[in-house]
């Protein structure tokens, strides 16, 4: 890490606590025995694998979890093993770090940015930005952003969505032209503050080949907690 990690023991408890209802798993489920979870749902649309601090999850229809109860979390959470476990029809494979902070430096840049609130200047940044990466941030899926503003217009926009009331899941989108410039870093520092100062803890995911994320993410001093993967299940026949 370049940056001291300031996630703190007491707070996992919190983000265990908002996966574990997210994976349908009861709320005391995960714990520091390391076994391995089990969440059957036979309406469920997805197959999810989580390594949350060292303890595996799989969550989905009953027949795919037992199946892939028996494969190495390592193959889990990198998305192959759910890939071929999904089957025909399956798409939509995603594959994250998972992060958490319940306390972060504060950044002081030297001219105070101008930062709007409003969803107009998300939208239009998302229109100066590639859409796999539109797609990627989901800046219109989360209820709080902040859109860092230059005089020709957005540059930078972090967004944080929350879950169960208690986690901040935060992402970051930075428009081309202004990428390697630290203002990704800026926003997204920011917009956590702000979640921490309502009194969530942030999460983020981010995508496991997105090298300057993973940077981003570092250089914020959020600490590496586990991984995810997930995939969108096709039509099943009865």
């Amino acid at each position: 890490m370049g940056t001291a990690q300031t996630f703190h023991q007491g707070s996992r408890d919190i983000v265990r606590l908002v996966w574990a209802r997210r994976l349908g798993l009861p709320d005391l489920a995960f714990a520091d025995d390391g076994a391995r979870l089990l969440g059957c749902r036979d309406d469920a649309e997805e197959l999810v694998a989580v390594v949350l601090f060292g303890q595996l999850a799989i969550a989905g229809p009953t027949e795919l979890v037992e199946a892939a109860a028996e494969w190495p979390p390592e193959d889990l959470v990198s998305g192959s093993a759910l890939l071929r476990l999904a089957g025909h029809g399956a798409h939509g494979l995603r594959t994250a770090v998972l992060g958490f902070a319940d306390d972060l430096p504060l950044e002081q840049p030297d001219v105070e940015p101008e930062v709007s609130r409003g969803a107009p200047e998300a939208i239009e940044l998302e229109m100066r930005c590639p859409p796999d990466d539109v797609s990627s941030a989901g800046l219109t899926r989360r209820e709080h952003r902040f859109t860092l503003m230059l005089p020709d217009g957005p540059a930078a926009c972090a967004a944080y969505g929350e879950e169960g009331g208690l986690l901040a899941d935060l992402s970051v989108l930075v428009a081309p032209a202004y990428r390697g410039r630290g203002l990704g870093r800026l926003v997204a520092s920011i917009a956590a503050h702000e979640a921490l100062a309502d009194g969530l803890v942030v999460q983020v995911a981010v995508p496991s080949h997105t090298t300057a994320a993973l940077r981003l993410v570092d250089s914020l001093g959020i600490a590496p907690a586990g991984q995810l993967a997930s995939v969108r299940l096709g039509p099943r026949t009865p």
